[in-house]
C-alpha cells in the first residue's frame, strides 16, 4: 500500500516584482565609451535633472541605490580620461547608465532545502522555527539562492513569515587568490531573511548558483555550522562548491578540492560518522556514491552506494538532500528519473554506524508528480534539496516541475516501517 502523504495547502511561486540592481555593462568597450561620452556632454543642470528622475523612479524600490550606482560607476571609471574632475551627480548618472534591474525569481522559485533556524526563541511548546532555501531563476536562466523563514507547529502545520517586496545582494570580499577562489558575502544588519539573496560572484558561477543543499552540522565539540553544497555553473561547466554560515547573514564560499569534486548532488551528513565527515554524491550522473574525509573541503575516493533498481529510477538515481538521523538509521530522501524523464522522490535507510550498509529502500516512489505538479518549466518533476524531521513527521519541501515550491509531510513511523 502507498505510504500516506500529506500535501500541505501551501505554494511558493516566483514573483517578478522582487528585483535587484546589477551591472548592465556592454562587453564592447567602444559601446561603453560612447555612453560615457554622451553623459560627459550634458550640462550639469541636465545631469542633476536626469539623476533626480532615476531616484524618483527607482529609489523607493532600492534604499541602497546610491552606493550601487557608485559601484557600477567604478567598474567603468577606467574609460574616463580625467575621472577626478567629475561631480558626484555625474558619476552616479554614469553608474545608472550601466545599471539595470533584474527580477531574480521571474522564471522560477524551486529546489528547496529546509533547516532549523539558529534562533528558536519565543515559540509555543513543540514548535520549530525553520529557514528554507530556494533556487530563484530569472532572465537568462541565471540562478541565485533566496531564503524564507517560518514556523512549524507542534502538529506539523507550516506558516511563513511575511514576504518583503525588497531583496538585496551582499557585500563581497575575496578571501584570497583570483576570482574563482574563496570569497565571503555579508548582508547589513536589519534585513529580514527574505530580503537576502546570494547571487553569482565568481567566474565559475557566473551563470548560476544552483540547488543549495543546506544542513545543520553539529560537530563533536557541540559547535554548530550551517553548510550547503551547491552547483556553480559558468554557462558550460558545472562545479560543486560549499557555503558556510552560522547566522545566515555572513557567508563564506570556499572551493572544494579533491578528485571526487565533480558532477552534481553532493550532500553532507549532519555530523561526523566514525570521527570523519561523510558525504553523498553522484560522480557519474547515474548512481549514488558515499565518501569520507577528515576535512569538509576535501573529497576523494567515492565508493558506490546505490544504483538504479526500480522502474521509476531506471535512468538515474540521486539524493534529495542531506541524510536525516533516526533511531533506525540514516534516512536518505532520494530522487529517481524514469521513463519520459519523470522525476520521483523515494527513500533509503542506511546503517547509523556504517552508512555504506543499505538497510532498506522503497520499491515505489514516496512522491510522484501528479496534477498541477506535472506542469512547469521542466514538466513531470518533483524534486527536493533537503528535508527535516519534526514531531514524528518528515517535513519535505519539494519543487514542482522546476517552477514553484510546495510542501509535503509523512508520518515517520509509516515511512520507517516500509524501510525496515
Amino acid at each position: 500500500m502507498p505510504i500516506p502523504v500529506r500535501r500541505h495547502d501551501l505554494l511558493l511561486q516566483p514573483d517578478s516584482a522582487r528585483v535587484i540592481v546589477r551591472p548592465f555593462i556592454p562587453v564592447d568597450g567602444a559601446g561603453v565609451a560612447g555612453t560615457i561620452g554622451r553623459a560627459l556632454a550634458l550640462d550639469e543642470w541636465e545631469v542633476v535633472r536626469r539623476l533626480r528622475a532615476v531616484h524618483e523612479a527607482f529609489g523607493p524600490r532600492h534604499p541602497d541605490l546610491e552606493p550601487l550606482l557608485m559601484g557600477h560607476y567604478a567598474r567603468v571609471r577606467r574609460f574616463l580620461v580625467h575621472p577626478g574632475t567629475l561631480s558626484l551627480p555625474r558619476m552616479m548618472l554614469i553608474g545608472a547608465l550601466f545599471s539595470g534591474e533584474y527580477a531574480l525569481e521571474s522564471a522560477a522559485l524551486f529546489n528547496p532545502s529546509i533547516v532549523p533556524h539558529p534562533d528558536q526563541g519565543g515559540l509555543p511548546g513543540g514548535a520549530l522555527r525553520f529557514i528554507m532555501s530556494l533556487r530563484a531563476t530569472g532572465e537568462g536562466h541565471i540562478s541565485s539562492i533566496e531564503f524564507r523563514e517560518g514556523v512549524l507547529s507542534a502538529g506539523g502545520d507550516l506558516s511563513f513569515a511575511p514576504l518583503s517586496p525588497r531583496v538585496a545582494t551582499p557585500a563581497v570580499t575575496p578571501a584570497r587568490g583570483p576570482a574563482d577562489a574563496d570569497y565571503e558575502a555579508s548582508f547589513p544588519a536589519g534585513l529580514t531573511l527574505s530580503e537576502r539573496a546570494l547571487v553569482p560572484v565568481s567566474a565559475n558561477e557566473r551563470n548560476g548558483i544552483e540547488d543549495a543543499r543546506f544542513v545543520r552540522f553539529c560537530d563533536e565539540d557541540g559547535s554548530v555550522t550551517y553548510y550547503a553544497t551547491y552547483t556553480a555553473y559558468d554557462g558550460r561547466n558545472i562545479l560543486p562548491r560549499l557555503i558556510e554560515t552560522h547566522d545566515f547573514r555572513h557567508f563564506r564560499m570556499p572551493l572544494l578540492t579533491g578528485d571526487a569534486v565533480r558532477d552534481k548532488g553532493m550532500a553532507l551528513f549532519p555530523r561526523r560518522v566514525g570521527g570523519r565527515y561523510a558525504m553523498l554524491s553522484r560522480q557519474d550522473g547515474e548512481n549514488l556514491f558515499i565518501m569520507f574525509s577528515d576535512h569538509p573541503h576535501q573529497w576523494s575516493r567515492p565508493s558506490l552506494l546505490l544504483s538504479p533498481a526500480c522502474e521509476w529510477e531506471a535512468a538515474k538515481l540521486g539524493n534529495c538532500g542531506s541524510p536525516l538521523e533516526t533511531e533506525a538509521g540514516w534516512l536518505v530522501i532520494t530522487h529517481g528519473v524514469g521513463a519520459m524523464r519523470q522525476y520521483c522522490i523515494g527513500a533509503v535507510l542506511l546503517d547509523l554506524e556504517d552508512p555504506t550498509r543499505v538497510l532498506g529502500r522503497l520499491r515505489g516512489p514516496l512522491l510522484a508528480p501528479e496534477g498541477r505538479e506535472r506542469v512547469g518549466y521542466v514538466p513531470n518533476v518533483v524534486y527536493s534539496c533537503g528535508s527535516l524531521l519534526h514531531g514524528g513527521r518528515l517535513i519535505l519541501p519539494y519543487a514542482m516541475s522546476d517552477q514553484a515550491t510546495a510542501v509535503a509531510s509523512v508520518a515517520l513511523p509509516d515511512l520507517l516501517g516500509e524501510l525496515g
